[in-house]
């Protein structure tokens, strides 16, 4: 009954320090992500004069999309402020002293990072896709409430590949406008005109239309030299939907788990098209070598250089395989949703090598090695996502191995620890 109530008094004290410390690296981690998403908000449509509201409700929607790594990243904080705290104050000595194992230390860290494991996982497969959706239908009202394209006189707008110089504006008519075309395909072209109207041709795409009067345009020719045209009026379209896509479309790291499946089956299904179409292009070829080959050894006429071309042809085939981007892009996210959720729990096992060392300033020492470990492990988990296209490795095991190189890390840390 003693050692009962002792354990009980452990873990009721360790649990409560533990939460204690993840909310203070929560609202720490928090307010980095924030402040961040508030500036890109701010980029996007706080200059536009949107109503205080709006850019609340953007703001609140955006949460979930930085609590995939706040959860986490606090997680391991707070168990390495903890513990280092309690070594520092000699707690885990007074503790092993009683003949309580460190064991009972470590349970409650456990116990409560699978709770946030759990509730991370929640976040990343409810919450995120939730709030997307939710993010996407506010943002996209509010560009058609928006003034898209702002006519203010002598200023400069750029729309794609398309940059607008106007002078004066009443109304919706525009004097003295030059439209400049930096796109590829039409680089160089200049067109002007003394007046255009500017009208909405298209709500749902964001695509408006340029009356010009008496336009001239002056396009750069291919062979060299310039051609100058003109006309009585002529159209102009300016398309902001690419703009607006970008911004208010649903990445796959913000898919359901259930989505993400739907994907991976339709491209795993593609993918398995690529691949018979290209076994039949590597038998074909092979076929064709081994017929010039049986037919050189009984015509001379044959060239030598054919079948080397052939064998050529046939190597660099082979080293080209089959790979489907998004394949490969998809199960990555899927995996990346689980592995992060798992993070709360795997990343603490780093920690619990601080109980069998007394630092000064343990809960400071704690805060800055957990800090330095998150750098790591984003970086780790950065540098694995851009490795699943030129690797041959499942994404599964890429975006899995930050994690288990940081747990196993962390148990051989602890084992050596004991030694000492």
């Amino acid at each position: 009954m003693a050692s009962s109530a002792r354990f009980s008094l452990v873990y009721r004290h360790i649990g409560r320090e533990y939460l204690l410390s993840f909310l203070v690296a929560f609202f720490f981690f928090f307010f980095i992500f924030f402040i961040n998403q508030i500036l890109l908000i701010a980029q996007r449509i706080l200059l536009k004069q949107v109503d205080y509201f709006s850019v609340l409700q953007l703001v609140l929607l955006s949460i979930p999309q930085f609590l995939l790594y706040t959860f986490p990243f606090s997680s391991l904080t707070a168990s390495s402020m903890v513990i280092g705290d309690l070594s520092g104050n000699n707690e885990i000595l007074a503790i092993r002293s009683s003949g309580i194992s460190l064991k009972h230390v470590f349970i409650p860290i456990i116990i409560i990072s699978l709770a946030f494991s759990m509730l991370t996982f929640l976040t990343a497969d409810k919450a995120l896709p939730w709030s997307t959706k939710k993010y996407r239908e506010l943002y996209t009202d509010l560009m058609r409430d928006l003034p898209t394209l702002e006519l203010m006189a002598n200023s400069t707008n750029t729309i794609a590949n398309t940059v607008m110089v106007n002078k004066g504006v009443e109304g919706n008519t525009v004097h003295d406008i030059i439209l400049f075309e930096t796109s590829s395909v039409r680089g160089g072209q200049i067109l002007s005109a003394p007046k255009a109207e500017v009208s909405l041709y298209d709500l749902q795409s964001f695509i408006y239309q340029l009356e010009l009067d008496n336009p001239l345009i002056l396009k750069s020719e291919t062979q060299g030299g310039w051609a100058l045209s003109k006309a009585e009026s002529a159209q102009f379209f300016l398309n902001f939907s690419g703009q607006i896509a970008s911004i208010a479309s649903a990445l796959p790291s913000q898919l359901s788990i259930k989505e993400l499946q739907q994907n991976i089956q339709e491209h795993k299904i593609a993918l398995q098209a690529e691949k018979k179409r290209y076994q039949e292009k590597v038998q074909t070829l092979e076929l064709s070598l081994a017929e010039l080959v049986d037919k050189a050894k009984t015509d001379a006429e044959v060239s030598v250089s054919h079948i080397e071309e052939l064998e050529v042809q046939l190597k660099q085939l082979k080293d080209q395989k089959p790979i489907n981007f998004y394949y490969q892009y998809y199960r990555a996210e899927l995996h990346k949703k689980y592995a992060l959720s798992a993070a709360c729990f795997m990343l603490v096992f780093l920690t619990f090598s601080l109980s069998f060392f007394r630092v000064k300033h343990g809960r400071l020492i704690g805060f800055g090695l957990s800090m330095l470990v998150a750098v790591v492990y984003w970086y780790l988990l950065f540098f694995a996502q851009m490795q699943i296209f030129s690797l041959s490795i499942s994404p599964a095991l890429l975006i899995w191995s930050p994690n288990l190189l940081m747990f196993f890390g962390g148990l051989l840390f602890l084992l050596h620890a004991r030694r000492l």
